[in-house]
């Protein structure tokens, strides 16, 4: 995929259009006109302008044209039809694709198209001479049955077993059988369930039928089942069969002059069970047109908008599955078809693939890893100068009291210093040529080395802190060793971790992440002031000493340690603003000798935590459908 795009998938098989784009693997889905899902109307005004996503005919104008559905119109693309059903399906991708883009700022890259499993090479080409006309790439196609099983199981299905798709969505149903394969799922065999039943529409003709006998008048009347245009006796249906889902009987408005009628669960159920015998008898004999029995089943999926009574059990009683129901789910067809086609449209590089421009290393890009550990020599240095070390007679050691925690922060530092060192891997370098792109290593090898450098020297650099600290102070070296290299440890296996998966980030994303592993040298140089400031402030040393006041200054450096603090431990904008001055003044109020340790320890912790943020966000980028799938299999899990 091109550097800054994004994958749009778009389903056109349900009763409304859903989109969802892929940006460096975060699903988002696409609101149409304003709404999560967009109606398959269009309407041509009569200067040929068309206009996506009507629900129903406007009202009547002269000149104005509706097409309900222009994939239904592919078919006779060829015949010359009134209108040109290739040029109506571009213009509805085209403002699919205008609104995706409007929404994420990105262009579309990659095109995956959900279509129905009967379209074979003449309406798959037409949909791709739409694409192009709209300007878009040439669309992977995904059939809507592998789409959903697809979403429904998140790719987890052994090879070579089967699934049974009933796709009650829209009229009429649909039963497939798919047979999973390492390419994606191959489809056995497909049946539809009655095409000219609707349990709606027999409702009406019950309902209406009931009403006639029931006023003799109006027995003369044709019993005729209501035409499509009586449009609101089937809405009026549709209302009440909803609302039976919580009570018994429900009003339905006939046509006048019938009164108003009501409907109960029984009609609901006894008006249902022809349409069950027949997705019975359609589910055996689609099994056996698939050569298959009940044992090859791994799954069984049952997809519906309009509950359909005792459809569900009567296929786990079928197939001795529970069907998995994905019932809600607006886009499951269109992120299922994402994940299909997601190894089709990887052509994105990731930083193993990529060199970026380097330059010769300069004093300048090392300001950071040179205030970094400054700041570390001074917190070493100021903790062992200020140490009480108590002598016998002048000679013997017997004891010693120093700052712990504030020896941890060195430690710490030391660490972050060997973060910033490694940031310059991928884009600096000493000495050579610029002759051949091929001779360059590649960005992550840069990343892998200069990472895993950065965990081994760190670690070693805060061991070293430890050792020098207990010769300096000649009593052990177990309790330092314990603090400088603890506090260290954790940022090392962090960046073990980076080096491990950073190499996997897709090549657009490196310069955002490039950015975000940045450490921040200015928030580390406030820390070590106030650290300074408040050891000063406790053991009356310099500057404490010079200018007294030992209250204010220690307070002053309790409150730069809060603000560090606040800023490391989030990169929130509007967090910052709220805790920065909250722990400055915090800090300054509750700072004496007793709590200084603890101030010091929860900066350590904010250390810390910034480390594990920059492994977990590194994570994200080098697996970014790992999380989708877990939330996905997790709402499984709670739908059954």
């Amino acid at each position: 995929m091109p550097s800054g795009g994004t994958r749009l998938s778009i389903d056109l098989t349900s009763s409304a259009i859903a989109a969802t784009v892929d940006r460096d693997g975060t699903r988002i889905p696409v609101l149409l006109n304003g709404r999560i899902v967009m109606p398959h109307g269009i309407v041509i005004d009569p200067a040929g302008q068309l206009h996506p996503g009507v629900n129903g005919p406007p009202e009547p104008s002269v000149g104005h044209q509706f097409i309900r559905d222009p994939v239904d119109l592919l078919h006779a693309a060829d015949a010359e039809p009134p209108v040109d059903a290739v040029q109506l399906l571009a213009g509805q991708l085209w403002h699919i694709a205008d609104q995706a883009v409007r929404q994420v700022a990105v262009p579309v890259a990659a095109l995956t198209v959900t279509i129905p499993s009967a379209w074979g090479p003449r309406r798959r080409g037409h949909l791709t001479d739409a694409a192009a006309r709209a300007g878009l790439p040439a669309p992977a196609m995904v059939t809507a049955p592998a789409a959903l099983a697809a979403y429904a199981t998140a790719g987890h299905v052994p090879d070579g077993t089967c699934l049974l798709i009933c796709d009650a969505e829209r009229r009429p149903i649909t039963l497939t059988v798919l047979q999973a394969s390492r390419d994606g799922y191959q489809e056995l065999a497909t049946r539809q369930v009655s095409p000219s039943r609707d349990l709606d529409r027999d409702l009406a003709q019950h309902l209406l039928t009931r009403s006639i006998a029931d006023d003799p008048p109006q027995r003369t009347e044709k019993e005729a089942t209501p035409e499509p245009a009586d449009a609101a006796l089937l809405e009026s249906i549709r209302q009440a069969r909803t609302a039976l889902s919580t009570q018994e009987r429900a009003p339905v408005l006939l046509p006048s002059p019938r009164p108003p009628a009501v409907l109960t669960r029984d009609d609901v159920t006894a008006a249902a069970q022809p349409l069950l015998d027949e997705t019975a008898n359609a589910v055996q004999g689609i099994l056996d047109a698939a050569d298959i029995s009940q044992q090859h089943l791994s799954h069984v999926i049952h997809r519906e908008t309009k509950a359909i009574p005792g459809l569900q059990e009567r296929l786990a009683a079928i197939t001795g599955h529970t069907p998995t129901a994905i019932d809600g789910h607006s886009h499951a067809l269109a992120d299922g078809a994402l994940s299909l086609t997601a190894a089709h449209h990887q052509t994105a590089t990731t930083a193993n693939d990529t060199a970026l421009p380097r330059v010769r290393l300069r004093v300048r890009d090392l300001t950071s890893a040179i205030i970094l550990g400054a700041c570390s020599l001074t917190v070493l240095l100021q903790t062992i100068l200020t140490a009480d070390i108590v002598t016998t007679y002048s000679v013997q050691v017997v004891g010693v009291r120093l700052s712990l925690p504030q020896l941890g922060i060195a430690g710490a530092l030391t660490m972050l210093t060997a973060f910033a060192v490694a940031h310059l891997a991928p884009t600096t370098w000493l000495a050579g040529t610029t002759d051949a792109a091929t001779s360059r290593p590649t960005t992550g090898h840069l990343i892998r080395r200069g990472y895993l450098a950065a965990a081994v020297g760190g670690s070693t650099a805060a061991a070293l802190y430890g050792l020098a600290t207990g010769t300096a102070v000649q009593f052990g070296y177990e309790p330092y060793l314990k603090w400088t290299l603890g506090s260290a440890l954790p940022l090392a296996a962090c960046a073990a971790i980076i080096a491990a998966t950073a190499p996997l980030i897709a090549a657009p994303q490196l310069s955002n992440w490039l950015a975000r592993t940045r450490p921040a040298a200015l928030t580390a140089a406030i820390a070590t002031a106030g650290i300074c400031l408040m050891r000063a402030a406790i053991t009356l040393t310099p500057p404490v000493d010079l200018t007294g006041m030992p209250g204010l200054i220690g307070s002053a450096g309790a409150a730069l340690l809060g603000i560090a603090t606040a800023l490391t431990a989030s990169r929130s904008r509007t967090t910052r603003t709220i805790t920065v001055p909250g722990l400055a003044i915090g800090y300054a109020i509750v700072f004496t000798s007793d709590t200084s340790s603890a101030l010091l320890v929860g900066y350590l912790v904010a250390l810390t935590w910034w480390a594990v943020q920059l492994a977990a966000y590194t994570l994200r980028l080098a697996y970014p459908g790992a999380g989708q799938a877990l939330r996905r299999l997790a709402g499984s899990s709670h739908t059954a």
